[in-house]
């Protein structure tokens, strides 16, 4: 028993790698994690994360590198990424920070900003921040906007209009 020990000390030591944190009472670290909202046995979204962190008294996950697929009916209509997020649970609304784009499988328009929100009672993505659609050899920029999700619905403040390559 006495030489099982150190390999069994050996082994738990090896399988706790080197880059493992104590979380705080009431904090959950996540790997490779997901999550959906659902109506009606209906998936609405999927959020898909390399690494999250539940805090149970705040109600909040905040993540990095997520992937977020919105649906119509049981097919992708959406998808947004970005570098970083979070997600307050119970309001059901998120933030996702740095590099943000938004891909509409519908139409084929795709947007570019630094900031998004959206929440779920609304059904809306919204910022304030720069932002860029491309659709096609159009390229529309302006400064806040709001709309669906899958990008339909668009009402773009501040807007400028052109064709790329010109």
């Amino acid at each position: 028993m006495r030489k099982l020990l150190p390999l069994l000390l050996l082994a738990l030591a090896a399988c706790s790698g080197t880059d493992s944190r104590e979380a705080a009472p009431g904090v959950s670290l996540l790997k490779k994690f997901s999550m959906a909202e659902t109506e009606g046995g209906i998936c609405a979204w999927r959020l898909d994360a390399k690494t999250g962190r539940l805090d149970e008294k705040k109600g909040q996950v905040t993540f990095s590198a997520p992937r977020i697929k919105f649906y119509d009916q049981d097919e992708v209509s959406s998808e947004i990424t970005s570098r970083t997020g979070s997600l307050r649970m119970v309001e059901k609304s998120a933030v996702l920070n740095d590099e943000v784009e938004v891909n509409s499988w519908k139409d084929g328009m795709r947007l570019k900003t630094t900031r998004l929100y959206y929440s779920s009672a609304r059904a809306k993505i919204w910022t304030e921040e720069p932002v860029t659609f491309y659709k096609g050899r159009t390229v529309i920029t302006g400064r806040g906007f709001t709309a669906n999700p899958d990008l339909s619905e668009i009402e773009i403040q501040h807007q400028e209009t052109r064709l790329a390559g010109e």
